[in-house]
């Protein structure tokens, strides 16, 4: 640290030697930006506070039943868009700067100096915007913020205004195409249902249902056909057995084997009569039978002996013939139709049950083909209806806009013609450059001393030459060297003093207002 500090203490006593540059760079430099600074034109700046008030007592009556919108974020919206090239336009017209435009060149001119000296700012968390103009000419500057106040009050109100109608021109595509596709969705499942009709749901009852209760009456058709095929098969074995004629022991007369087998056979079929309908199979079959004997009988009652001697040939000769056979054999007959009709019965039940099932199957087809024809309707219909709902909140919204102020801008502080220039600050740009001059005056002397060394110190020639140093001579100042000196660091300080009195002077003009501006006017 000791010899850094002595190293700069060296650099400075070499920049000393040059002191006198310095001051003069320091002289020159002041002088030339005081002038400047003096001559720099007095700008003058308008403001206006305008308070945006976004509360309304319709907004909490309103809502839901019309759009609200962000009217905050379109305000802040509007403050950045402010300064686009149309409301620059806007403005210059409004404020008559257009009219020293005379081609395209100033007009642009004109935009850019517009662009750099409006400005417009807002408080945080209120709904406080300042707008301010910077110009030459206070009136110019008044009518600027005038002018800005206007066109951002009528752009803000304009904005949430063309918002709505682009809004409601959308809805109104929308529901124009969403109507047409209504009525195609609509369409497309009335030739539906009309194509299949009967198997629409609801339409038929419930198949599942239907296909159980036949399935149960199939196994029951089943077991009664296996009960029918044993009770033939025992009648036949039992057949075999019996048989058909046995010997006369002259017995007293009785009924014929036809009357007694009709007279089973009837009191067989009164009792079927009580438990099944005259539809029943074996109720049909016993009546064929009946009427089959009936008619054997009157046969024989026309044929007489004839018809004795027929019989009896046929029962093998001589004899009487066996009733118990006889019935044995109508039995038969009769267990061979009741299996004929319990396997139609259950032939029947077997395609009834296919005729379900092929029947189910394109019945779920059209079924699930209908879902889906229905949820499209219904997303479209949903959709429909919600685009219905949304136009008429923006028309009762756009209602709401036109007939009430749902955005108040009330002017706070209203644009004045300032009396006294906002710019330039003078004094602080003297400050600004006096101490621009003595860092130039300094830096150029240590330049110097960099650019001329010089050595200072015995240590200092010892290591850049890399030689011994055998002694040193001292410097004797005489009494009028050092007067010399003397009268040589008086004259430094009066300079250096001179330029501060110097800025001194300025600051009073300034304050006094007289500058090389105001004289030049």
């Amino acid at each position: 640290m000791y010899e850094l500090l002595q190293q700069v203490l060296g650099y400075l006593k070499v920049a000393s030697r040059y002191k006198w540059w310095g001051v003069a760079t320091a002289w020159v430099v002041c002088l030339a930006g005081w002038a400047f600074v003096s001559q720099m034109p007095d700008q003058y700046r308008a403001e206006a506070k305008v308070y945006v008030d976004t509360r309304s007592v319709l907004r909490p009556l309103l809502r839901g039943l019309t759009i609200q919108p962000d009217v905050n974020g379109q305000v802040r919206l509007m403050t950045r868009l402010l300064f686009t090239r149309p409301n620059l336009e806007k403005i210059a017209r409004m404020s008559d700067l257009d009219l020293a435009a005379k081609d395209e060149e100033a007009m642009e001119a004109l935009i850019k100096r517009l662009k750099s000296s409006l400005a417009i700012g807002s408080a945080r968390r209120t709904n406080i915007f300042t707008l301010s103009a910077d110009d030459s000419d206070p009136r110019v500057a008044k009518r600027l913020v005038q002018s800005m106040l206007t066109v951002f009050v009528e752009e803000a109100l304009g904005e949430t205004r063309r918002d709505s109608d682009s809004a409601q021109r959308f809805l109104e595509q929308q529901i124009h195409e969403y109507e047409q596709r209504l009525r195609t969705a609509e369409k497309a499942i009335e030739d539906f249902k009309r194509k299949n009709y009967g198997l629409l749901p609801g339409q038929g009852g419930d198949l599942y249902s239907e296909l159980k209760a036949v399935h149960e009456q199939l196994e029951e058709a089943k077991l009664a056909l296996q009960e029918a095929v044993n009770r033939r098969n025992e009648i036949a074995r039992q057949l075999e057995e019996e048989e058909p004629m046995f010997a006369e022991f002259g017995a007293e007369e009785s009924l014929s084997p036809l009357e007694t087998r009709i007279q089973e056979l009837q009191a067989r079929l009164d009792d079927l009569l009580l438990r099944y309908t005259d539809k029943h199979p074996e109720v049909i079959t016993l009546r064929r039978h009946i009427a089959r004997l009936r008619k054997q009988q009157e046969q024989e009652m026309v044929a007489g002996d004839e018809g004795d001697a027929e019989v009896g040939d046929f029962l093998g000769g001589g004899g009487e013939a066996n009733p118990v056979f006889q019935q044995m054999k109508i039995a038969l007959s009769e267990a061979d139709a009741n299996v004929a009709s319990l396997q139609a019965r259950v032939k029947a039940y077997e395609k009834k049950i296919q005729n379900i099932k092929d029947q189910m199957d394109a019945r779920l087809r059209v079924e699930t083909e209908l879902k889906n024809l229905n949820r499209d309707y219904n997303t479209i219909k949903q959709n429909y209806e919600t685009l219905l709902k949304r136009r008429e909140q923006a028309r009762l919204s756009e209602s709401v806009e036109q007939n009430t102020d749902m955005v108040k801008f009330r002017v706070v502080d209203p644009p004045q013609v300032p009396s006294k220039p906002s710019a330039p600050n003078r004094i602080l740009l003297s400050v600004a450059v006096l101490f621009v001059g003595f860092i130039a005056g300094f830096g150029l002397t240590m330049l110097l001393a960099l650019l001329r060394p010089t050595f200072i110190t015995v240590q200092q020639l010892r290591e850049i030459v890399g030689l011994p140093v055998l002694g040193t001579v001292s410097m004797n100042w005489t009494p009028a060297i050092r007067r010399r000196k003397w009268r040589e660091f008086l004259q430094f300080c009066a300079a250096c003093v001179g330029l501060v009195i110097v800025f001194a002077v300025l600051v009073v003009l300034e304050i006094k207002g007289v500058n090389l501006y105001s004289l030049d006017i």
